[in-house]
């Protein structure tokens, strides 16, 4: 099996591909389509490492994105912004579900030498015809001075407070229905852009659809797999 890139961690991760909304209510339950497209490069090995398109669900403060990518390796991200949980889950044929386990504690921790500043502008954008603010979020590391600024196109009518945001955007009011950011890649200035699509209602969707699947093992089991990953564990890469 190919190894997971960083990259695509990161996305998942930062959620660049989670978007959701409803008009004239504060939280949504159904399902939503996003694509994530970039800018500034036609390199094909990056682009083909881009999700793409995805459908996502959420169901007040609980969101589940699951991709499918070649070779049939499943990427799951859960969120549960009431109980201040994120579940990464790896599906990989032939070993099963792998998870890696994230509280808002262990969360919080790992961005604590990171400033986080969110500027709300006032400028208006409409997407999948729901009135967004520009929200743009600057985050300096504290050690190295590094800054990365986000931004996003948020409407309170997704979702009206900030818990469903506890793992991607500390403390953002309401939800991003577009996220923008630039990196460099091979000298290029790049911005990957994840903008939602189609919004589908359904009262079908329950919160037990967001738990973590009971054969799920955690990751930190398999020395194997965190090898693969490049977590640690296992013998020295083979040649």
């Amino acid at each position: 099996m190919k190894k997971v890139t960083l990259f695509l961690l990161s996305v998942m991760f930062l959620g660049l591909s989670s978007t959701f909304a409803q008009k004239g209510a504060a939280s949504f339950t159904g399902t939503i389509t996003s694509k994530v497209t970039c800018t500034g490069t036609t390199d094909p090995n990056f682009l083909a490492q881009l999700p793409g398109e995805s459908t996502e669900m959420i169901c007040g403060n609980r969101t589940k994105t699951v991709q499918v990518q070649e070779g049939g390796l499943g990427i799951i991200n859960i969120s549960n912004g009431d109980a201040k949980v994120n579940y990464f889950i790896l599906d990989i044929p032939g070993m099963g579900k792998y998870y890696i386990e994230m509280t808002g504690d262990s969360i919080a921790k790992q961005m604590e030498n990171l400033n986080r500043d969110l500027k709300y502008t006032g400028e208006k954008m409409t997407i999948a015809g729901y009135e967004c603010e520009k929200v743009i979020e600057t985050i300096v590391n504290k050690e190295t001075d590094e800054e990365t600024v986000v931004v996003l196109y948020v409407s309170k009518d997704i979702n009206s407070g900030s818990d469903i945001n506890f793992a991607s955007h500390p403390g953002l009011v309401g939800y991003p229905l577009r996220t923008e950011q630039k990196r460099e890649y091979n000298g290029d200035d790049i911005t990957i852009i994840s903008e939602a699509t189609v919004i589908t209602p359904s009262k079908k969707i329950k919160p037990v659809e967001f738990l973590l699947p009971t054969d799920a093992k955690s990751i930190y089991d398999s020395p194997e797999l965190m090898k693969m990953l490049g977590l640690g564990g296992g013998d020295d890469d083979d040649e």
